[in-house]
């Protein structure tokens, strides 16, 4: 099945869309985007924390997909595994390995910490973010399920950075019990 979807999304060219495909593949090369979507929140001081948790989820994400998964499953790119006919579009497709997807995995991570930064950008946020990750398939770098594990691994990470709530939920209730009150010695 992955090797099938693979070769529909990757076997459906255009012109325009290898254009465009690549442009956003390129994007993605480096986390950067995502930084930049955060650096506007570093400047207000209302949304700085959430803007430097958005940058270290991103940040753990490119970490763990490229420096600790990828060397830990060592899978090969469809181009040069020969499994699938790959069409690569880039000029240099990428190299290295395959699973996961860090454009995929550092797309969702930015995505999920940027919309939580600013929930009115969460539809171009998300919209960036999935076609960052199609276009790896597209351009011939990635399977589908390289994808997929990228993306879940960026919300894992993101979630683990930002504790899984919303910026904007209620504080944590305090403990009920004695240890509620500070002491004084």
């Amino acid at each position: 099945m992955d090797a099938a979807l693979f070769s529909a999304i990757n076997g459906a060219h255009a012109p325009w869309l290898d254009t465009l495909m690549t442009w956003v593949s390129w994007l993605g090369h480096f986390p950067g985007v995502w930084f930049l979507s955060a650096a506007a929140g570093l400047l207000s001081p209302r949304l700085r924390a959430s803007a430097f948790r958005a940058c270290l989820a991103v940040s753990l994400t490119y970490v763990m997909a490229s420096g600790a998964v990828k060397p830990l499953v060592g899978r090969a790119r469809p181009y040069e595994a020969g499994v699938v006919a790959a069409r690569t579009v880039e000029p240099s497709p990428a190299t290295g390995y395959s699973f996961p997807s860090g454009h995929a995995a550092t797309a969702v991570a930015g995505a999920l910490s940027g919309a939580r930064l600013v929930p009115a950008a969460a539809p171009v946020l998300w919209g960036l973010a999935t076609l960052m990750a199609v276009s790896r398939i597209y351009v011939g770098v990635h399977y589908p399920s390289d994808v997929v594990a990228g993306a879940m691994l960026g919300v894992v990470c993101a979630y683990l950075v930002l504790g899984g709530r919303h910026a904007s939920a209620a504080p944590w209730p305090a403990p009920e019990g004695r240890n509620t009150r500070l002491r004084r010695p």
